[in-house]
């Protein structure tokens, strides 16, 4: 009798080793297909979750999103959403702070890449272990051009953060943007927009008011790539700061380099369009 129960014994240990290890293999088989995955995309469609709660009540919750494949014209293509973007940050910080000047961690995990398993997801793996990439930005203190806000922008592979490169938000006195800059902070991409468009003067909730256009230029000027900011619909964009956003790659951009444009359009959400009405709705210095 005791033969057996030890011999049952050394079976769930053999078992509990051998799901461990097929765990660890689906974490690094994740991480990477899913950086490929994007890789692959023309575009992609981020789309922000209506919070009616917060709608209702004024009382600001985590931003949550979801990224889908779009074509090369930025139209979202009928297919599960790639990955989940959930915001964490402190109830203090949303309450106290606008949009533009709170940090947070957002955590993007990857629930649609197709060849991922949610069976085996589910079996496996907490919804710390399905986190692909983080957004880290800390509070800072800015005045004009000193000390702007930088968002960092890390891959997640083998539970090690890996920097991909910088999300920084320069002074403009009219326009808006940021900055893409790589690993070694050698700048990639600049994505700016212009003030003397109609969501910027007229806060009609109607969906061709607001609508912002974006370039994605390379250093030497060149425009490669365009970002458009679009609303939800006339009751949403009217009670709600949820929007909807639509992004081309440039051809012939890295795996990386996606990523890191995936980056720079949450942050630019952050900056000038969290808090509708608010202190983000004037353009100019800070």
């Amino acid at each position: 009798m005791q033969g057996a129960f030890n011999q049952i014994g050394s079976l769930g240990q053999a078992m509990a080793i051998q799901m461990n290890e097929q765990a660890q293999h689906l974490i690094q088989a994740i991480s990477s297909s899913c950086l490929e995955i994007l890789g692959q995309q023309d575009g992609i469609f981020i789309k922000q979750k209506f919070e009616l709660f917060e709608a209702i009540t004024g009382f600001e919750t985590p931003n949550v999103y979801k990224v889908y494949a779009a074509n090369d014209q930025g139209k979202k293509k009928k297919q599960k959403a790639l990955f989940k973007c959930k915001e964490k940050s402190s109830t203090c910080a949303r309450l106290c702070l606008p949009g533009n000047a709170r940090p947070f961690e957002m955590k993007i995990n990857n629930y649609g890449c197709k060849d991922f398993q949610p069976a085996m997801a589910k079996m496996f793996l907490k919804d710390e272990k399905r986190v692909v990439f983080k957004f880290k930005r800390e509070y800072q203190c800015t005045c004009l051009c000193f000390n702007r806000p930088r968002l960092e922008v890390l891959y997640v592979e083998n539970d090690e953060n890996k920097k991909l490169g910088t999300i920084v938000n320069p002074w403009y006195f009219c326009n808006i943007g940021c900055h893409v800059l790589d690993i070694h902070d050698n700048l990639r991409y600049i994505v700016e927009a212009s003030c003397c468009q109609t969501y910027f003067w007229c806060r009609c909730p109607c969906n061709s008011c607001n609508k912002v256009e974006f370039v994605i230029k390379v250093p030497t000027g060149e425009v490669v790539a365009h970002l458009m900011k679009k609303g939800k619909d006339c009751c949403k964009n009217m009670v709600g700061d949820a929007d909807n956003f639509s992004l081309i790659f440039p051809k012939g951009a890295s795996k990386e380099d996606k990523a890191l444009l995936l980056a720079v359009t949450l942050m630019m959400d952050y900056m000038y369009f969290e808090d509708k009405g608010g202190a983000q709705a004037s353009v100019g210095p800070e």
